[in-house]
């Protein structure tokens, strides 16, 4: 058992109302400090505040009360917090530890709450990302010299983004830095962007790829979308448009007011109907010859692509974007791009010429069409812009140095450009398209702007027609993630207090500090399969290097130990990999645990003996959560409790779960005792009884109150050595993930019209519990296999006759089955009965249950038609068809029995399909 000792808040209480408010605001959800520095799966600023000091503090009703406060964002409340910190700990501490640091949430919370913060990440751009957050705007750079350049050469929004006052002095420095930089950029690039007549620089331009055609070898374009900008009816403005004008072997596009004429030449092929075949073709315009996209693809990996200029794009008034012809001096400069002759830094090449990872199309797109480096992810323009932006900052980090900036100074300024300029790639290669606004009926505000590469977290993009920002205004250009950057930063410096947390890249597997040095380790740990962390950012990498190889040399620097294609480490990355490439680690479930648990068992090493470890965890997969906690149990951790907080959600594009879960760990005591399975079961049923219902109270879902239930289920498997099997054999972790679930169930009350769960048949619980956690959803495998372990069902027992199976995974199947009988699952009488009236109505539905000699009183069956009625929206089809049979309960029964005796033995074993009503009778 975990004694008193050394006891905290975390073991006992958790601000989980709090956090779950906070975590709605802006200030509390991290949003802000996600908008400074581009990385993933942000970590909530209430759920970090709150796990630091639940780690740190002794449980009482003031100090809940003062963290109640803080977590909400109350000064004086999180002050006071602070202050009860540093009382409790000597000079130097507590020293609290992120192991998986990330953009550094949990240290920048750890700092601001006074305690001595340490994060460490393996990712070189994650730990850069830290230090922009958490460390050097907690430092005192108030005696630094003026910098060089006057503020008469700033652009004329000097001082627009700060309207509360003067802004401190790291923020008012940057941006009189990045606007130097801008300026530097803008000549350096000036000869390969023509300016218009009155002076000003087109936003934008629109490129595509052109292909030659295997019918009549002609070259044509691949576009996607003819749509330019959508009409708006209030101001009259009837949109613009592409049309593509073909002559003998030649093509060029025109603009056009209004609506397009044409169809894109990549596209869904249409079947008719509203179908579309699945995946996308490319039509030539002059032959009408169509190519598969594995055609299309083909033809990249044979180097076949052409990039094409087909528009330019100005900017009338604050946002609307003109469409136009380029000019003959705009072709002639866009295309006389030449590479060849850049000067490479520190054997460095100027444009990346490291090679995307063979088999990495489904995190790095562009390299399943030919795209085998990530300089080739721009085309020559592009990536000329992002070297010139890369020499103008290197030669302002140099020129502040010579103006007597310290060199610490210098490094701070810098590495803020380098996180805008990892920004705006997210806006500045082949992945990013033009982004339309409004409807093409013209009833919503128009508007354009660039596209993000990232589709999600995990994945960037690809286009066949993309958008290249210019050097200029407008979204996606350096002057306007400028303005989007420093106004978060300034709003994230405001009022920060504590000392500047450090930041390490290292591995989590090695900890580079002594035994029992470390108070607290909390963490946010890899999401398992979600997220391959090193591929997602690698393109920011190559363009961090060239820009911080010397100045941030521990990070991107030529000592420090690279991998043989000049990446990021991948083989010690804990994550699980969706594809296996050729000459990597396997990274699989199994390597996920191991390592994991390495990284466990590091911590426990580090760990003061009354320290806690905190981890905070979300996922969806019941996999997941086996391998997390199994890796916990192995490094010799019991968790000592458990908090759900809604801390995520859809909107955030954060990650892909609402709730996540916060875990107090303490290292297991040597004095633990053996348990039957029976006792344990029973221990663990009675914790989580009581967890339900407040769960339920709060309104948490029933698939996140199954996640939650691992906690109190893991609380008392941690309490013994080990938990013995009537057979005498140890009962293994997963038995008891399993149990937690099926305690949830059972604890929701889970009825079916006063009906006991438990008297219905596996099939049938399998499939309302399915329902009730999952609607119609695509549910990985995962989840699937647990959710049939519930009931004591094997994945085989529902695959394919009640689950549908596709390549994202299973959904619970509602149309009719093939047959049902006097053996079949409630639930599948339920749906042949629901099929049945939708094509015949009552009399059809009668027939089911006479023909299957179905018991026509069978209150399990209707209870089951209830519940489903219930659960599905009110416009669903089988939904109608449900809430009708309901309605005609006692018809249908009438009808039934009257069948019943009118039915043959032959009629029944010739065994009609369910709609087959007219042959029957």
């Amino acid at each position: 058992m975990t004694t008193d000792a050394g006891r905290t808040l975390i073991d006992s209480w958790f601000p989980c109302a709090a956090v779950d408010e906070a975590c709605g605001n802006r200030t509390g959800s991290g949003q802000v400090e996600k908008s400074i520095f581009t990385w993933f799966a942000s970590r909530p600023i209430a759920q970090a505040r709150a796990a630091v000091a639940a780690a740190l503090l002794p449980d009482s009703a003031s100090v809940r009360q003062l963290v109640d406060g803080a977590v909400r964002g109350d000064p004086v409340a999180l002050a006071e917090t602070a202050a009860r910190i540093s009382e409790r700990y000597p000079d130097g501490r507590p020293v609290v530890l992120d192991i998986f640091s990330g953009r550094g949430i949990i240290s920048l919370e750890a700092a601001r709450l006074g305690a001595q913060a340490v994060g460490l990440d393996l990712s070189p751009v994650a730990t850069l990302a830290g230090r922009v957050l958490a460390d050097y705007p907690l430092r005192d750079w108030s005696a630094e010299p003026t910098l060089p350049w006057r503020e008469t050469d700033l652009p004329e929004q000097h001082n627009a983004l700060f309207e509360q006052g003067a802004p401190p002095r790291l923020v008012a420095d940057l941006e009189v830095f990045l606007a130097e930089i801008g300026r530097r950029t803008q000549i350096a690039v000036a000869p390969h962007y023509p300016r218009n007549p009155d002076g000003s620089l087109p936003w934008g331009y629109l490129w595509s790829i052109s292909i030659p055609c295997d019918g009549c070898t002609n070259r044509f374009p691949l576009l996607g979308s003819f749509v330019l900008r959508h009409p708006y009816n209030r101001t009259n403005d009837i949109g613009q448009s592409l049309r593509l004008i073909t002559h003998d072997a030649t093509w060029h596009v025109e603009v056009i007011d209004g609506p397009p004429e044409q169809a894109p030449t990549y596209s869904s092929t249409d079947l008719g109907d509203g179908r579309k075949r699945k995946g996308k073709s490319a039509r030539c315009p002059f032959c009408q010859q169509v190519h598969s996209a594995e055609t299309v693809k083909a033809k990249g990996i044979a180097g076949e692509y052409r990039d094409e200029l087909l528009v330019a794009i100005d900017t009338q008034g604050e946002a609307k974007r003109i469409f136009r012809t380029p000019r003959p001096v705009e072709r002639k400069a866009a295309i006389a791009v030449d590479l060849s002759g850049l000067k490479a830094e520190d054997a460095l090449s100027a444009v990346p010429n490291e090679v995307i990872a063979a088999g990495n199309v489904h995190t790095v797109m562009a390299s399943g069409y030919g795209y085998r480096s990530f300089g080739e992810l721009m085309n020559a323009r592009q990536a000329l812009q992002f070297t010139e932006l890369v020499r103008s900052i290197r030669s302002c980090h140099h020129d502040a140095l010579s103006a007597g900036i310290s060199p610490q100074y210098a490094q701070a300024l810098t590495a803020f450009a380098a996180a805008t300029l990892a920004r705006r790639l997210r806006y500045s290669t082949r992945g990013c398209a033009v982004q339309t606004v409004g409807k093409s009926d013209g009833t919503e505000h128009n508007g354009s702007k660039v596209s993000d590469l990232f589709a999600n977290e995990a994945k960037l993009k690809f286009q066949f027609d993309w958008v290249e920002t210019g050097p200029g205004n407008g979204p996606g250009t350096w002057t306007s993630l400028v303005k989007t950057g420093l106004g978060p930063y300034e709003a994230h410096i405001r009022g920060l207090r504590g000392s500047p947390a450090r930041f390490r890249q290292a591995n989590a597997m090695r900890l580079p500090y002594r035994d029992a040095s470390v108070d607290a380790v909390v963490t946010d740990p890899p999401y398992y399969d979600m997220i391959e962390y090193a591929d997602a950012s690698d393109l920011m990498y190559v363009w961090l290097k060239r820009v911080l190889f010397d100045i941030e040399p521990d990070l991107f620097g030529p000592k420090v130990l690279r991998t043989n294609d000049g990446l990021q480490n991948k083989d010690d990355e804990i994550i699980v990999r969706r594809v296996h490439e050729p000459g990597r680690v396997r990274h699989d479930q199994d390597f996920y645990e191991a390592s994991l648990s390495a990284a466990f068992l590091e911590s426990r090493r580090v760990l003061r003996p009354d320290g806690h470890l905190v981890v905070v965890f979300g996922h969806s997969d019941p996999d997941a959560w086996k391998r997390l906690l199994a890796a916990l149990h192995d490094a010799g951790f019991v968790v000592t409790s458990s908090w759900p907080s809604r801390t995520e959600s859809a909107n955030t594009k954060v990650a892909s779960v609402k709730v996540t879960i916060t875990i107090g760990c303490r290292v297991a005591p040597a004095d633990r005792e053996a348990a039957t399975a029976a006792q344990v079961d029973r221990e663990i049923a009675d914790a989580i009884r009581p967890q339900v219902r407040n769960w339920t109270q709060d309104g948490l879902a029933l698939a996140d109150q199954m996640m939650a239930a691992y906690g109190p289920a893991m609380e008392v498997y941690g309490r013994y050595s080990s938990v013995i099997q009537p057979d005498g054999e140890s009962a293994p972790l997963e038995r008891y993930l399993t149990l937690a679930r099926r305690c949830v169930r059972e604890a929701t009350a889970l009825r079916l019209d006063r009906i006991p769960i438990e008297t219905f048949d596996a099939i049938t619980r399998f499939a309302v519990f399915w329902m009730r956690v999952h609607g119609r959803t695509v549910v990985a495998k995962g989840e699937a296999i647990f959710l049939a372990q519930v009931d004591g069902l094997r994945l085989e027992n529902v695959r394919g006759n009640l689950l549908a199976e596709s390549g994202k995974g299973f959904r619970l199947m509602l149309d009719p089955p093939a047959s049902v009988g006097p053996g079949s699952a409630e639930f599948d009488v339920a749906r042949a009965l629901a099929g049945a009236y939708i094509s015949g109505g009552t009399e059809a539905a009668s027939l089911v249950l006479a023909q299957w000699e179905r018991p026509v009183d069978d209150e399990h069956l209707w209870a089951v038609i209830g519940d489903m009625a219930a659960q599905l929206p009110a416009s669903d089809t089988i939904a109608k068809a449900l809430v009708a049979l309901q309605r005609n309960t006692g018809t249908i029964k009438n009808i039934a029995r009257g069948l019943a005796g009118s039915l043959t033995r032959r009629d029944t074993d010739r065994h009609p399909t369910l709609f087959d009503v007219e042959d029957a009778r």
